[in-house]
């Protein structure tokens, strides 16, 4: 075996390939048709889209692992923990597991050479064939059409919106963007698409495609009530829903979306009703709208959001909340996301901002975003700027009086490092 740990195999894979994403399936075909000899899994399902991805794909691993079905879930990016990213059982493997596929991958490779996100989306593949898989979860890293999880062959295939992000390698309009998520339908397969406000070119690419479309609001739909929710399809109803386990209204679009899901497959993995109350009101996921108590009755919420679209919705969760106390915020960034939109997003619910800065690849400086917060007409003396998150979290907790909310948000990395100060009350 090349290397004994995970960490010493992920940074040799940071390595490999001159670019750390390179669109395209030809170079990690070869590899796969060499590594995978047998199906993945009984059934397979495809989640893409811009937003709402790792919640519908939590939802329904939450599903079928309380039906005692052998589950593989693929996802990425991960917060703590690289094993994040491939679960078995909804637990992450272990770290000899995933070296063992490592090495599957490399001897598979030869000289062909793939990227840290393909290299890991084949090990994936690799523990799924060989774990008699009655189902396996694959959330799509970026886009579709290119994306490594595109060569699979899926029963079911999930969009969940099409939004403007990532224009460099989607392209610049939700027409373009939508082309290319839509790339993981197959002829005569239903994809469920659960955007209220469809592209223009919807129509055109389900008829090119010979796609099964199942969409929100016409093929399937959900109501809230006071106490439960219910969720319908043309050919069933589920009444006396518990409410989902992940906070936010736009979660029981998620889980509808992934009750409609299940419902393509339940001929062959039928879930009982107790089965799906269970995995809809247990379903957790950090950093999605994740909210922790503070000692003196502050709190503070955890978002991944990083677009647009995400942003609005973050904030419109934020205003079910009562605001009795302050709010304030850490932003870090990458610095090709639309940072001016989010700000703009963000100014009417926050009241003191701390701007820090992410020591990644591609990511914005905590100087050059204050002068994106203060370009947005955000008054000088309340903003702070601090060199990383870390100290920016520290500080801001400091701060905090009861009632008081902090918002950690804009980034998946944002998260990953302020998470493990905060959780237990930074213990």
């Amino acid at each position: 075996m090349k290397f004994s740990t995970v960490s010493d195999w992920l940074d040799w894979q940071s390595s490999v390939h001159s670019q750390s994403i390179d669109m395209g399936l030809d170079r990690i075909r070869s590899v796969y048709n060499k590594l995978i000899s047998q199906p993945l899994a009984k059934k397979i399902i495809v989640v893409g889209g811009t937003n709402g991805k790792g919640s519908t794909t939590a939802f329904l691993e939450a599903m079928y692992v309380a039906a005692g079905y052998r589950v593989g879930v693929y996802t990425s990016p991960h917060l703590l923990h690289y094993n994040e990213r491939i679960r078995l059982q909804g637990e992450p493997v272990s770290d000899e597991s995933l070296c063992q596929a490592f090495d599957q991958v490399e001897t598979a490779r030869e000289d062909v050479s793939i990227t840290y996100f393909e290299f890991g989306t084949l090990a994936a593949f690799d523990l799924f064939q060989n774990n008699n898989l009655d189902i396996a979860i694959l959330e799509v890293g970026l886009g579709g059409r290119l994306d490594a999880v595109n060569l699979v062959e899926p029963d079911v295939s999930v969009v969940t919106n099409v939004q403007l992000d990532h224009e460099s390698w989607l392209g610049d309009t939700r027409e373009k963007i939508a082309f290319e998520k839509f790339g993981i339908g197959r002829a005569n397969k239903p994809l469920i698409f659960s955007d209220d406000n469809p592209p223009n070119n919807i129509d055109e690419l389900v008829a090119e495609q010979q796609l099964n479309l199942l969409q929100l609001g016409n093929e399937f739909g959900f109501a809230i009530q006071d106490m439960t929710w219910q969720w319908w399809s043309q050919n069933n109803k589920k009444f006396g829903l518990p409410h989902p386990g992940l906070k936010g209204e736009h979660q029981y679009r998620n889980a509808a979306t992934a009750l409609m899901a299940t419902e393509c497959l339940a001929e062959d993995l039928p879930l009982s009703m107790n089965h799906i109350r269970v995995g809809l009101a247990q379903c957790q996921l950090p950093g999605r709208f994740q909210v922790i108590s503070e000692p003196n009755e502050s709190i503070i919420i955890l978002d991944v959001a990083h677009n647009p679209h995400g942003i609005h919705t973050f904030v419109k969760n934020l205003s079910s909340l009562h605001k009795i106390g302050n709010h304030s915020v850490v932003l870090a960034m990458l610095a090709d996301k639309a940072v001016a939109e989010i700000i703009e997003a963000l100014k009417p619910a926050i009241d003191f901002w701390y701007v820090a800065g992410l020591d990644v690849d591609r990511g914005l400086s905590a100087k050059d975003l204050q002068e994106k917060v203060l370009q947005q007409g955000v008054n000088a003396e309340d903003v702070a700027c601090v060199n990383t998150v870390t100290e920016a979290v520290n500080k801001a907790r400091s701060k905090l009086e009861k009632h008081d909310k902090l918002i950690i948000i804009g980034s998946f990395y944002t998260v990953a490092e302020a998470l493990p100060l905060v959780i237990g009350n930074g213990n």
